[in-house]
């Protein structure tokens, strides 16, 4: 306990000198010094990622930014507490929307360079081997069955010329055989099917790139500089607009009401039930109503983008996985065997014994019906894409959790840079409360005195009674913010009498 004591109060210190102007004295200045020289580490080393891993630059070059970038916000934040406040805003903005728009970028990025762009060398590869067996086919048949049965004809050729001279007729056997397969009309068409899915996937590459360099380079600095302009939109509308976000009830409000109860003045607190929904306690660990709808509307993008990758990433696997069974069930396809023999068998010749003789020979051969040179090989970039992917979505589930308490964190913030304007704000909303339950109690007393005419004929005095009253029945409203029930008994108690 002693150490979460201390560890507390130095806290308190750090951000008491962090959040005013700056303090005579060398160790204030020393522990503001060292507060903004960690802060200025922190934004010089998240420009350092961004520098090398998104936008790819050279690590000197990235390093050498970064650390000029460093020191200048070391200097900047220790002088101006304006640069201060803007730097803490920037920060939790970042943690925002704006931060959430930029991790889905990312998450995008990475999909789109991973996985989408994995579907297509897939497609490619596997119509690659559809032109490569095809081409395959065509040199099989020019030479393997043409090629055999062209030999089948020469044997035969040669083995007639073995018979010789027979009862004085003369047989010559000069037989030559020539195959050829007319194919141009194939070759071209095979051609013109290289030419088109090299030209599509040359097109293809080029879209990949070129949306991966944009969301990998352009959106982030769009991103980035978005945050910058809206965290000045938030900053300049809370210092000069009182009614803008101004529906948080703070410590500061709190002992504000109490001097006012304390001096005989109007008081708000404590809240009715419909201004409790309305106006949050803050800092609070509870979730109210509203905020949970702004945590279902932070989440929304959320669950949409993250389906759309996992739909992204189950085609990449699925086509891999079909791929793959194809190449395998390919691979196991036996060549058709085509069995072609010749025999050429001479015993007998016009019923006289010659002898006999056998020859044979074999011309069988194989067609596989898919070269295993041509069979796809398809590739699986998933590993690559869910670590960065799982990291993204983790940070964005924090994020999601902690949205409806991020714009407190801000009006804290603010309060603490600028108590002056906080002062106003925190008069502001307590007359705006005051005002509103004064409307209320109008309402009401109208409610009751037409009640009070319809009801009876001799209320005629207390009517009057409370018409000259009503700034008295206001006053007493504000200090009875919940005794709406007791002024109208005590309105009807004076009518009867």
């Amino acid at each position: 306990m002693p150490v979460i004591t201390t560890i507390g109060q130095a806290w308190a210190i750090i951000v008491d000198l962090y959040t005013s102007t700056n303090r005579p004295g060398w160790r204030n200045n020393l522990i503001l010094f060292l507060t903004c020289f960690t802060l200025g580490l922190i934004f010089g080393s998240l420009l350092f990622v961004g520098l090398y891993c998104s936008l790819s630059y050279d690590i000197v070059v990235s390093s050498s930014i970064a650390n000029v970038l460093a020191m200048l916000l070391i200097g900047i934040f220790f002088f101006f507490k304006r640069v201060r406040c803007f730097s803490t805003l920037f920060f939790i903005s970042c943690c925002m929307k704006q931060g959430r728009n930029l991790l889905i970028t990312a998450g995008t990025s990475v999909v789109i360079y991973q996985n989408v762009k994995n579907t297509f060398n897939n497609l490619q590869g596997l119509a690659r081997s559809m032109i490569c067996n095809l081409e395959s086919r065509k040199i099989s048949i020019n030479f393997t069955p043409l090629e055999q049965y062209r030999k089948l004809l020469q044997w035969v050729a040669d083995n007639l010329k073995g018979f010789g001279d027979i009862l004085g007729i003369k047989f010559e056997s000069n037989l030559i055989v020539n195959a050829s397969v007319s194919d141009g009309n194939l070759k071209e068409k095979l051609i013109e099917a290289e030419h088109k899915l090299n030209a599509t996937a040359q097109a293809m590459a080029e879209v990949l790139n070129t949306v991966s360099s944009i969301s990998q380079k352009v959106l982030p600095a769009l991103g980035v500089i978005l945050v910058l302009i809206s965290t000045v939109i938030f900053l300049r509308r809370y210092n000069y607009d009182k009614k803008y976000e101004n529906t948080f009830i703070t410590q500061r409000f709190v002992l504000f009401d109490e001097k006012q109860r304390a001096s005989g003045k109007p008081h708000v607190l404590p809240l009715t039930k419909k201004e409790r929904k309305r106006y949050i306690t803050i800092p609070s660990a509870g979730i109210t109503a509203k905020e949970g709808r702004v945590m279902g509307i932070f989440i929304i993008p959320i669950i949409t983008h993250v389906s759309t990758w996992a739909f992204f990433i189950g085609v990449d696997s699925l086509l891999y996985y079909l791929i793959l069974t194809i190449g395998e069930y390919l691979e196991d396809i036996k060549p058709i065997e085509v069995p072609l023999k010749m025999s050429i068998a001479v015993s007998l010749f016009l019923n006289i014994q010659t002898g006999s003789s056998r020859t044979e020979e074999d011309f069988s051969y194989s067609i596989p019906l898919f070269e295993k040179h041509c069979i796809p090989r398809p590739q699986l970039l998933i590993y690559n894409s869910v670590g960065p992917l799982a990291i993204i979505v983790i940070i964005l589930i924090v994020l999601g959790v902690l949205s409806a308490k991020l714009m407190q964190l801000k009006v804290l913030a603010l309060s603490l840079f600028y108590p002056d304007n906080e002062e106003e704000r925190i008069e502001h909303l307590h007359a705006k409360i005051l005002q509103k339950r004064c409307k209320k109690v109008k309402v009401l007393q109208k409610s009751v005195m037409e009640l009070a005419k319809k009801v009876t004929s001799d209320m005629h005095v207390c009517y009057m009674y409370v018409l000259v009253n009503v700034a008295y029945t206001e006053r007493l409203c504000s200090l009875m913010p919940r005794s709406t029930g007791s002024l109208l008994c005590c309105i009807l108690c004076h009518s009867s009498y």
